[in-house]
């Protein structure tokens, strides 16, 4: 008999408490019979409640994809409330490889990290996830990962507190000449909102070498150079966002 079951489990997790693998699967079909479970996907299994919902978050199941798993990008903005829309799509970082999978119409992606910077555990709600500042610089190097330039600069307007050394320290693992431009043209405009010190800035500045780049192809209006920050970028980017933040 099995004394305890997480209510989001993997067969890693009650596994030691059969005396085989016969006992373990007889009783995984039991539950699933009997609608007590629901599989996620292959060896993930979520508790069910009485109205036959599953017991855990699409960020706690994506937490549990892999040892390493973690919310990212326009997920990780949902988690922390700061998305402006409710994608179907749950973005998961990890290491390990797996398959995209769909459970109860949400679907579930692998992205695979570009650091092992600024990831947080929050016990509380069961879930990984970037933190906030890491998330926003993720965002700003996967625009499209984010769900577009509108929805960047709408989290980064409902978003209140960012730590700019935490920024800096996302900056720093990912070592992008790009992202110091990107993030430092986009962040500029919310200097004031934030209180970002000049420092921060001339710290993205250090790193800019004389190449000019693109930030994006803006498809909804004009893009000029910005001497700044040696981009080709948007005009009047917060007008983007019903008259600025």
């Amino acid at each position: 008999m099995v004394k305890q079951v997480p209510y989001l489990f993997t067969k890693a997790d009650v596994r030691p408490q059969f005396l085989s693998d016969m006992q373990y699967e007889n009783w995984i079909a039991g539950l699933l019979r009997t609608k007590k479970i629901m599989k996620v996907r292959k060896g993930l299994y979520v508790l069910a409640d009485v109205t036959g919902e599953p017991m855990a978050t699409k960020f706690e199941i994506a937490s549990k994809i892999a040892d390493d798993a973690f919310l990212c990008y326009h997920s990780a903005l949902e988690f922390y409330g700061a998305a402006n829309q409710v994608f179907h799509t749950v973005t998961v970082g990890s290491k390990s490889r797996f398959n995209p999978f769909t459970f109860l119409d949400v679907d579930y992606i692998r992205k695979q990290p570009n650091n092992d910077y600024g990831i947080a555990y929050i016990e509380q709600a069961g879930v990984r996830v970037t933190t906030l500042e890491r998330t926003v610089i993720d965002c700003i190097d996967d625009v499209d990962a984010c769900g577009g330039i509108d929805e960047l600069l709408g989290a980064l307007g409902q978003i209140r507190i960012l730590d700019e050394k935490e920024l800096l320290g996302a900056l720093n693992a990912y070592n992008c000449v790009l992202l110091y431009q990107k993030a430092g043209y986009i962040l500029q405009h919310y200097q004031e909102k934030f209180g970002f010190s000049d420092d921060f800035f001339d710290e993205c500045k250090r790193h800019l070498t004389k190449q000019v780049k693109y930030f994006l192809k803006d498809e909804y209006g004009e893009v000029e150079y910005n001497s700044e920050w040696r981009l080709m970028a948007p005009k009047n980017l917060i007008a983007r966002i019903g008259g600025g933040y």
